[in-house]
């Protein structure tokens, strides 16, 4: 630290910045990103040591899932495997043994959370009493995560306007969403129309409360 002989200091730029901010940033500024990121792959390496990360386990544990979890990897990265209220991604708490607690996101009192019944029931009408914009989603999805404002203010502006705002968590129902509701990668925006049962899927990747109004307004 003070640069004598072989002194080495290193900065970080991002070192006090959330994960979910720098998704954001990424979003907003239309930087392409591994596709990967969208089916689970939260921590990407080399294709055997690879794989993607389940609801509620930590990050890191698609990585090298057969090490003992307290003593792998090179060092790096293992502050990422210990006690913490949250880690150092800002991906919520995180137990002792490393799994990570998933905080739900979309919550506002303007949205309404649909589970697989509610879905369900959803799709089946033909003639709906008012319209819905519905996200298909998971929290752990860094995409999830930076629409997440985006798709909160649009349920605000939508309150009262005879459009109902919803969401339903899609990542323990994916084949079923697959199959019937035309997920393909989190996230997946449909509107169920007024007087129609097959939804329509939102086409952009421009996630942005302006992108989505226009959605809704050309098909209300």
């Amino acid at each position: 630290m003070d640069g004598g002989i072989g002194s080495l200091v290193k900065w970080n730029p991002v070192a006090n910045v959330q994960g979910q901010d720098i998704w954001k940033f990424l979003c907003a500024m239309d930087v392409p990103v591994n596709t990967l990121h969208s089916q689970g792959y939260i921590s990407i390496g080399c294709e055997p040591c690879t794989r993607p990360v389940l609801p509620g386990q930590h990050e890191r544990e698609g990585r090298w899932w057969w090490e003992d979890a307290k003593a792998k990897e090179c060092g790096l990265h293992k502050g990422n495997i210990k006690e913490e209220n949250v880690d150092g991604n800002g991906n919520g708490a995180v137990h002792a043994n490393g799994t990570a607690i998933v905080p739900d996101i979309f919550n506002t009192q303007n949205l309404v959370t649909l589970n697989r019944t509610g879905i369900e029931n959803l799709a089946r009408l033909e003639d709906r009493k008012e319209p819905w914009i519905v996200v298909l989603y998971a929290p752990w999805c860094q995409f999830c995560q930076a629409m997440e404002a985006s798709y909160v203010e649009l349920a605000e502006k939508l309150a009262g306007s005879g459009v109902k705002v919803g969401k339903f968590r899609a990542d323990g129902d994916q084949e079923y969403a697959q199959r019937e509701l035309q997920l393909g990668s989190f996230p997946t925006i449909l509107f169920f129309p007024k007087h129609s049962s097959r939804p329509i899927k939102y086409p952009s990747e421009n996630r942005d409360v302006d992108s989505l109004m226009a959605f809704v307004n050309a098909l209300r």
